[in-house]
């Protein structure tokens, strides 16, 4: 995981959309302000708090985040009225026309862009600092780095990604001076952080569902009583985990595959099977208390018993 390294959603306008130039604007970034596990993180627009060259000289478009997956390039990156904006010119070939067609027709309709964050401004509880009231991250320095089509996208009040960042390691934190710092109690970070793990699992279980009835490809090679129980298992390892597991099922890899990825994610290691370790994960496929029948479960139901796992934090 890259320490730094974050994600925000935004709503893609297909209004915008120029079939002749094979071109749509997005709006990559903005100030509002998202919360994180830490707490309120702003993203400054200021010439010296944006640095757009990884964008602009490196720039592609990807579908779902899959870096095989490349829909386009990113053009005419540009900080106006305090947002990122961009323009995407999609591929002519079959990723490209697939791309913006579905933009045409409003399947895909979301807009993920990862960024690396170099420096905060912390702004204490109390504090007021260049207008903003504390308590909040404030990126005086920071890069956006990809950009990626998706059929929904995320609740952008929240902290939602691939890969939720748990730690500020290798971030510079600028604080006032001579002002002590007011820490969140241990009870407030397990409530954050419980809430940024039920929003993450939320918006991957619809990610998931668009995205096999949109495509619509066979290939999917885990059973509804499988994917209940694997899920279950990868939210119970990390929000990561569960990101990795939806994109293997969406991928067509079979149970076996996913059971050692997730065990391999819980234990942190290489093959713990090879190794001769054992699973500590309860309840594999088949048995009686891990069976999860999904037939007569409804969506919200579902969605309802994924956001209240029983992980001890």
């Amino acid at each position: 995981m890259n320490k730094g390294f974050f994600y925000r959603s935004f709503e893609l306008d297909r209004a915008t959309l120029n079939k002749d130039k094979r071109s749509v604007d997005v709006s990559f970034s903005s100030e509002l302000a998202v919360k994180r596990w830490f707490g309120r993180e702003i993203l400054l627009h200021g010439e010296d708090n944006v640095d757009l060259v990884r964008l602009q000289s490196m720039g592609a478009v990807l579908l779902n985040h899959n870096p095989d997956k490349i829909a386009g390039r990113v053009t005419n990156v540009r900080i106006e009225n305090r947002r990122g904006i961009a323009t995407i010119i999609f591929d002519d070939d079959e990723d490209g026309n697939k791309a913006m067609r579905k933009v045409e027709s409003g399947s895909l309709r979301g807009i993920s862009t990862g960024y690396l964050i170099e420096k905060y401004r912390e702004v204490q509880n109390g504090e007021e600092w260049e207008g903003i009231q504390g308590p909040a991250y404030v990126a005086t320095r920071w890069a956006p780095y990809e950009i990626t089509l998706t059929p929904i996208p995320a609740d952008h009040t929240v902290g939602v990604g691939r890969d939720a960042t748990r730690s500020l390691d290798g971030i510079e934190i600028e604080r006032s001076k001579g002002k002590e710092q007011e820490d969140m109690t241990p009870e407030e970070v397990r409530q954050i952080m419980k809430e940024e793990r039920e929003a993450t699992v939320t918006a991957v279980v619809e990610m998931v569902r668009a995205q096999l009835a949109e495509d619509n490809k066979p290939k999917m090679r885990v059973t509804p009583e499988e994917f209940g129980e694997l899920l279950s298992r990868a939210t119970a390892i990390s929000p990561a985990a569960v990101v990795e597991f939806s994109k293997m099922v969406a991928e067509g890899n079979d149970t076996r595959s996913i059971e050692k990825k997730l065990l391999d994610l819980a234990t942190g290691k290489t093959d713990a099977r090879d190794a001769g370790g054992t699973s500590e994960l309860p309840n594999k496929p088949g048995s009686p208390a891990g069976s999860v029948s999904m037939k007569d479960i409804e969506d919200d139901v579902l969605v309802r018993s994924l956001t209240s796992p029983s992980v001890v934090m």
